[in-house]
């Protein structure tokens, strides 16, 4: 029987944020925390089982109407169309739960969208299957998800989600294994679905969150000009300081809208320098970590961080909190920025090689937990999506 892991990893804005939506350039990288996914196939069931830790909840599929959704769907889209899929998903759903609650209230939106996500990338799996043209499943399974990612903060959860699951989804509909999915055709097709899983949380993505989460890296991303991985040698030590402060990104979006369209040269004069700033950066990362000593590029990358926490202050999407953490950092000599859409969500210290044994770093942690913010210790830079065996 089959069985497996997938880890998929989340993502930061090291730089860019805002300008990003203005067709300027943006540079996101991988991070060390993600998804973690484990499939396990089941001889005896009819039914494919999601428990999703995240969201508290298990939703499952019926096999029996999940293949009479796929002969229908087939009949009337022909040739293996799949443009009409996610409409025709969210009709499926709207009808299995009406069926289903008799009564019972519906599920949160998070957990429809999550289950629409599913339904969604598995049809579109089965669908698109090479070979048999009337695939169906005959087979049900489990499927485990749990997230090191807070959802809405920023960090690229919703695409690491979605390249974990279509990762499994793919592997189990026959178009690659676990010894291929790293040829770039099948990470195309894997970056492909957890984008079309956006699709059902975001509308319409940038496109860079489930790029990152699926090749790593760090890459550079031009709003509807695609992307460019830089050629780097190793990842950063980043702490990412969670201000535990939510925000809406379309508001914050919106607010800076609006102080452009008051102030348009002005506005557009600092998305020119922080072009000018990616510009200047991307060499800085792709030469880092190439000789004995990089303390120069660190502290020019450290300067870049304080220059793009500046320019991002100076359109007002900093936020109490956040200047704490800036405050806090600073104090202790440790260089820090916001990350994604600002007024809350996290903040990124830079960490040297040797910081763990560094007596000021770890004044800095405790000071930080201290004054109540979330602490994750990681990396940007490193690996995209793995997959790996799964022990019983």
């Amino acid at each position: 029987m089959l069985q497996f892991q997938v880890h998929s990893p989340g993502k930061v804005i090291l730089h860019g944020e805002h300008a990003v939506v203005y067709q300027r350039p943006a540079l996101a990288a991988v991070v060390g925390l993600g998804t973690k996914l484990q499939f396990r196939q089941q001889s005896d069931s009819q039914v494919a089982s999601f428990q999703l830790e995240a969201l508290n909840c298990t939703l499952e599929i019926q096999l029996s109407d999940f293949n009479t959704f796929l002969t229908n769907f087939r009949s009337q889209n022909p040739k293996g169309s799949t443009a009409k899929l996610l409409e025709e998903v969210r009709g499926e759903i709207d009808k299995q739960l009406e069926r289903s609650n008799n009564g019972v209230p519906a599920l949160k939106a998070s957990t429809q969208r999550a289950f629409i996500s599913i339904y969604y990338l598995l049809a579109g799996a089965v669908l698109s299957a090479p070979g048999e043209d009337e695939l169906t499943l005959k087979t049900g399974f489990q499927v485990h998800v749990e997230s090191e990612l807070n959802v809405g903060a920023g960090l690229g959860s919703s695409a690491s989600y979605g390249a974990a699951l279509a990762t499994a989804f793919l592997i189990l509909t026959g178009h690659f294994d676990s010894d291929t999915y790293l040829e770039q055709e099948n990470l195309a097709l894997i970056s492909h679905w957890a984008y079309e899983s956006e699709r059902v949380n975001h509308g319409t993505p940038s496109g860079v969150d489930n790029t990152v989460c699926t090749y790593g890296g760090i890459v550079r991303f031009v709003k509807g000009q695609g992307f460019e991985s830089l050629s780097i040698h190793k990842p950063l030590n980043i702490l990412l300081v969670d201000s535990r402060v939510s925000r809406s990104t379309a508001d914050i979006v919106a607010k800076v809208r609006h102080l452009r369209d008051a102030f348009p040269q002005l506005i557009d004069a600092i998305w020119q320098a922080c072009e000018e700033l990616v510009k200047a950066a991307i060499p800085l990362y792709e030469s880092f970590g190439n000789e004995q000593d990089d303390s120069s590029k660190f502290e020019q990358l450290e300067r870049l961080f304080q220059i793009n926490n500046d320019l991002l202050k100076a359109i007002g999407v900093s936020h109490p909190k956040l200047e704490q953490i800036f405050t806090i950092a600073f104090k202790r000599g440790f260089f820090s920025k916001l990350t994604g859409a600002g007024a809350g969500g996290y903040a990124i210290v830079l960490l040297p090689e040797n910081y763990q044994g560094n007596e000021v770093y770890w004044k800095l942690k405790e000071e930080l937990e201290a004054a109540g913010f979330g602490l994750h210790v990681t990396t940007a830079g490193g690996e995209g999506l793995r997959v790996s065996s799964l022990k019983n």
